[in-house]
């Protein structure tokens, strides 16, 4: 009988053997799950409408994000989770190399609530949807 039989055969199931996943659960309580608004840009014309009636204020859009997995209500849900990844999850990141008109159209923007169990709260003022969205990516893009 060969010696080294039982131990070739063992070293065989352990490599034949599925890999277990030692990384504990993530915990629920350091999930992320954000409230974000956005308000303007303001509308076209400040001139009153044909029945003289000022124009309508721009409507403010919140939709809800969660990641880890990805969903709400956002409709670029995983790419604005990336975004937030990417930057530790910082809303706003350093501008690219994007180049924005100057023209002042403001639009708002607002995000409250955890990023992986930190708390967030982050309102800001742009120039323009450009500005935005050269400085937050997919976060606020709805």
């Amino acid at each position: 009988m060969n010696m080294h039989a039982p131990a070739a055969l063992l070293a065989a199931l352990l490599l034949a053997a599925p890999a277990v996943d030692a990384s504990p659960a993530p915990d629920p309580g350091t999930g992320t799950a954000l409230r974000l608004t956005v308000s303007g840009p303001a509308p076209a014309t400040t001139a009153p409408t044909p029945d003289g009636a000022a124009p309508a204020a721009p409507a403010a859009r919140t939709v809800t994000l969660h990641c880890d997995p990805a969903g709400g209500d956002h409709p670029r849900a995983a790419a604005a989770c990336d975004d937030l990844d990417t930057s530790a999850g910082r809303v706003e990141r350093a501008p690219g190399d994007t180049a924005c008109v100057l023209l002042y159209d403001p639009v708002e923007v607002r995000a409250e609530g955890v990023w992986r169990g930190r708390p967030v709260s982050f309102a800001r003022t742009y120039g323009n949807t450009c500005e935005l969205h050269a400085r937050t990516g997919a976060v606020f893009a709805f």
